[in-house]
């Protein structure tokens, strides 16, 4: 089973984002220079080519940035619900969120906690809007597994 702790969730959220970011703008600029080159000298068109090669992988990026951007919005979402559900769970057992480790990154109905005073599985009352902690032993929890590390 593995774990994944606060500073994990908290973290993960927004890396690749941040690299699609700047292969957009990197070839934007690409995109821009060719152009500007092409309209300086038109009777050379390899700029012109360029530019248009260019500019598909462009057109090509952003179609697939757009069609990600639903699915990253709804992980983004559901990554904060669940930092917010370990630090509830830090706050009721009085202990640090970076000492809290949960076993998914979305919300689902089988969530269980590992802290310093032990596992604890995650009750949701009917419309999912509160929950109640619910101390359990493992039968083998030498088989646990943290990602992100205490």
């Amino acid at each position: 089973m593995t774990f994944y702790t606060y500073n994990y969730l908290h973290t993960s959220q927004g890396n690749w984002q941040y690299a699609r970011v700047i292969i957009i703008s990197i070839l934007v600029i690409v995109f821009m220079i060719f152009m500007i080159h092409y309209l300086r000298n038109q009777l050379d068109v390899k700029y012109k080519d360029l530019s248009i090669i260019v500019g598909t992988l462009l057109l090509l990026i952003l179609a697939m940035q757009y069609n990600d951007f639903s699915a990253m919005q709804s992980a983004t979402k559901q990554t904060g619900q669940i930092t917010a559900v370990v630090k509830e769970s830090a706050a009721r057992l009085k202990v640090a969120p970076r000492r809290v480790s949960i076993n998914s990154t979305s919300q689902n109905a089988n969530l269980m906690i590992r802290t310093p005073k032990g596992f604890y599985r995650i009750d949701y009352n009917a419309d999912g809007t509160q929950f109640i902690l619910e101390k359990v032993s493992l039968h083998d929890p030498s088989k646990v597994t943290i990602k992100g590390g205490f």
